[in-house]
């Protein structure tokens, strides 16, 4: 199988870090290299198992994360943009179950207390179009999806232990549209990435304000506050029906 080489929190910054020292005043005009981090605030919701079980049952609430992303756009009308994004989707939680549940083939007792770890964390290759390019901007095209993480529920008391791996590569349909407030710096956007098929279906939406202050010759500084949703839906491996929501922030820099 295809697999993407994971960017993890050291090597995604180091990537950033080398755009910045390798792109001059003038490269603007062959290269436009778009770069940010941020956190994303993560509230999970849903349920998962072959006889499944409520997140809350298993004391999953809220997690901070963090996203790296690093963007490059050329004048090349036949080749894609690209935009390179990683999210860490970690967590960790311990209950005592009201009631059992089944986690792949591996049946949870009521009573039991479990420890509980998910990680949705994932790596995007998004290969896209500027279908409109002035104070209207659209891009359309495709994301390439690589999951790199597990799920696994195991027994505090007994030797119970269940792990599942979820590492796949999934392609997604990708728009996103970005209206800029002119000669004022600000600027609104929604992207979207979507797939379903079978019973299967993952649902990626967004909504954000941005500034980009134009104070710096080099480079702009800005800043980005907006809202995510993202729900998947597997009925193997996992079993789940996920939904996690939550605002998020990001500090970007614009060659």
């Amino acid at each position: 199988m295809l697999r993407m080489t994971r960017f993890t929190s050291a090597v995604l910054p180091a990537l950033i870090a080398s755009a910045v020292l390798a792109t001059s005043a003038s490269a603007d005009t062959l290269l436009g290299v778009y770069a940010g981090v941020g956190q994303w605030q993560t509230e999970y919701s849903g349920n998962f198992g072959a006889a499944p079980i409520d997140f809350n049952d298993l004391n999953i609430d809220e997690e901070t994360n963090n996203t790296y992303f690093i963007v490059l756009e050329h004048p090349l009308p036949i080749l894609p943009n690209i935009r390179i994004q990683h999210v860490s989707l970690e967590t960790q939680s311990e209950a005592t179950l009201d009631e059992g549940f089944v986690f792949d083939d591996i049946a949870f007792p009521a009573g039991e207390n479990v420890v509980t770890d998910i990680d949705l964390s994932h790596t995007d290759a998004v290969l896209y179009y500027e279908v409109l390019d002035n104070w209207v901007n659209l891009d359309l095209g495709l994301t390439l999806r690589a999951f790199e993480g597990d799920a696994s529920v195991s027994s505090a008391s007994t030797s119970l232990t269940e792990t599942v791996e979820l590492d796949a590569i999934i392609p997604m349909l990708y728009g996103k549209a970005k209206f800029d407030l002119p000669l004022t710096g600000w600027s609104i956007a929604a992207s979207a990435n979507v797939i379903s098929y079978d019973s299967n279906s993952l649902n990626d939406y967004s909504a954000a304000i941005a500034y980009n202050s134009n104070l710096l010759i080099v480079f702009d500084l800005g800043v980005e506050l907006g809202y995510r949703s993202m729900t998947l839906e597997l009925d193997k491996k996992l079993n789940t029906d996920v939904e996690l929501t939550g605002p998020y922030a990001s500090f970007t820099v614009n060659f």
